[in-house]
């Protein structure tokens, strides 16, 4: 049962309300017939070809005082996609009149029927039942542009006979506004929420509820008379259906460039409480206490952004059968965003690649490819973690992080960041057979004791130093494999981990030093381990890496390596 299809309802409405023309003061019941049947008739076009109107048994029209009232009965409406469907309303009323706040504007109110039939490409029926659906709008005149909108029904459900599936929702309610300010600037409040959402799908099978889904969001910018030309070039567009994709597309990265210096904020939040789904036997699967996921953006008008993207997840609960229990990822925190964007180079950016959709020579493309490169340069934004948490039942883990600049130019750069591990021991049965995996022992060499079981890693990063832990530099992790000619190679973590005689001769200097170290001539992660703690004992830089100076220390004599006789060497650790 194709369950998404419990939208095209609003879709509908919705799509007459923001495509109505431009209107008279006071049309006459046939002028506002004409112009419903002009919308109707260009669904397809404004909808890209999803929606097409396919008529309907009546069509009436009546006034009452100052208001029109259009009523159809049976309307029917196709939906494409990889199979198309039909649905029939029963019963849709329009009201269109004075707006209450006067002025150029007209307040359009739709009615939608308790009951509608959905025929799907199998030939199905699903059945949409609704209990006080009403959309109200505010339209502009003449440009017929939507003031406000207001969506809401008491309640809903969907059944789909064939399968048994069905699905049923509590109140919803939607509302949409955009204000105009004293100063020429605008806002535009978006509010969403459905609560009581329960559902039984056969195919699975399986059932459940969530208790609400919201979503909130808000944008401003500084120019409404802009951004009034932005919508009406939108609009020119969504009228050219019979232009081919790529006409449009060239028209819409042409106004592109124009687009951020509209918007001062652009931020959004949709948050899922209370989600719970059980087997048909009634065991619990899947459960989660709240789900947010946000992000904003700021300062597109100006001369610096910011861009930032947050998820919080709560109490997660999954079924044995899917993961096991100290896998589940109960609590999970992803904070992240960037700072200090220079808009200027941005613009660059959209314009340049704008220009680059249309049949550009070479030269004309490789001086556009030098521009861009020029303005990445120019960004220097500033990458933050403000937060990154994963709890399970055994192990915890926080990290915050900052990064200045980029190391594709090294100069101003610098990056470092902090993570703490709570129950360092557990992480082995957490990660598995993941890369790497076998190498937690060095990790743990290289960490530092912090409150309670804690252990913590200071990460940083800059010219000369790639990459460092807690001080000790740690870049040879990531340098190449092969040594220079006659030169002995570095014993590094790799995967597969690195085999040979010059494994087992720094085991066995190991085993002398009286370091714990298998004699297996495999550097995997305890030998690696070893050397580490070798290296700490001795004053040398700690990375579990055997190097000049480490072999040194253990005595060890280089031993090179002829590209004849050397085993596969596998990959550096990350590389």
């Amino acid at each position: 049962m194709r369950l998404g299809l419990r939208a095209t309802s609003f879709e509908l409405a919705l799509g007459l309300i923001a495509a109505v023309p431009a209107l008279a003061a006071e049309p006459a019941p046939d002028q506002f017939k004409t112009e419903i049947e002009g919308v109707l008739d260009k669904l397809a076009a404004t909808t890209n070809g999803l929606l097409t109107w396919d008529g309907s048994d009546s069509f009436d029209f009546r006034r009452e005082g100052d208001t029109i009232v259009a009523v159809m009965t049976n309307a029917r409406l196709a939906i494409h996609g990889p199979d198309t469907a039909r649905v029939v309303f029963d019963r849709i009323e329009m009201r269109r009149a004075p707006a209450p706040d006067g002025g150029n504007a007209v307040r359009l109110a739709t009615v939608f029927p308790k009951q509608s039939i959905m025929t799907l490409g199998d030939g199905t029926e699903t059945k949409l039942e609704l209990k006080d659906a009403t959309a109200n709008a505010v339209v502009e005149e003449p440009s017929g542009r939507v003031r406000e909108m207001e969506l809401s029904f008491a309640g809903a459900r969907l059944d789909h006979a064939a399968t048994g599936d069905w699905m049923s929702f509590g109140p919803l309610t939607v509302s949409s506004k955009l204000v105009g300010e004293a100063n020429g600037g605008w806002s535009t409040p978006i509010d969403f929420e459905l609560k009581q959402v329960e559902f039984f799908l056969t195919e699975v099978p399986m059932g459940g509820a969530i208790d609400r889904i919201a979503y909130s969001a808000s944008s401003s910018g500084p120019d409404i008379a802009a951004l009034n030309r932005l919508r009406d070039r939108i609009d020119e567009l969504r009228q050219q259906g019979e232009k081919p994709p790529e006409a449009r597309l060239d028209a819409l990265l042409e106004l592109l460039p124009s687009v951020p210096t509209l918007f001062s904020l652009v931020k959004g939040e949709v948050s899922v409480a209370g989600l719970a789904a059980r087997a048909a036997t009634g065991e619990p699967l899947v459960g989660a206490a709240k789900i947010d996921i946000g992000g904003a953006l700021t300062g597109l008008a100006g001369d610096t952004a910011a861009w930032r993207i947050t998820l919080h997840q709560n109490d997660l609960t999954l079924a044995s059968a899917i993961l096991e229990p100290s896998k589940v990822p109960q609590n999970v925190v992803i904070d992240f965003g960037l700072e200090n964007v220079a808009t200027g180079p941005l613009r660059t950016l959209l314009e340049t690649a704008a220009k680059l959709r249309k049949g550009a020579s070479e030269a004309e493309s490789q001086q556009a490819t030098q521009r861009m490169l020029g303005a990445l340069a120019m960004l220097t934004p500033v990458f933050r973690i403000y937060e990154l948490a994963l709890k399970t039942k055994d192990v915890g883990i926080s990290a915050t992080a900052e990064a200045k600049g980029s190391p594709l130019a090294p100069k101003g750069y610098t990056a470092e960041g902090d993570v703490v591990v709570r129950g360092f021991d557990a992480l082995p049965a957490l990660v598995g057979d993941a890369p790497f995996a076998g190498y937690l022992p060095l990790l743990k060499i290289l960490g530092a004791t912090a409150a309670g079981s804690d252990t913590k890693f200071h990460l940083a990063s800059a010219p000369q130093k790639w990459i460092t832990v807690n001080g000790n530099d740690v870049t040879a992790w990531f340098a190449g494999d092969k040594p220079a000619p006659g030169q002995p190679r570095q014993l590094r973590p790799a995967q597969p981990p690195l085999q040979g005689d010059d494994v087992r001769a720094v085991q066995r200097a190991l085993a002398a030093a009286k370091i714990t170290a298998p004699q297996t001539g495999t550097y995997d992660g305890t030998s690696a381990a070893a050397v580490a703690q070798f290296q700490k004992q001795n004053g040398l830089n700690v990375d579990g890496v055997v190097n000049a100076a480490t072999r040194d220390k253990l005595g060890v004599k280089p031993a090179p390596q002829p590209d004849a006789a050397r085993k596969p060497s596998g990959r550096s650790k990350l590389r």
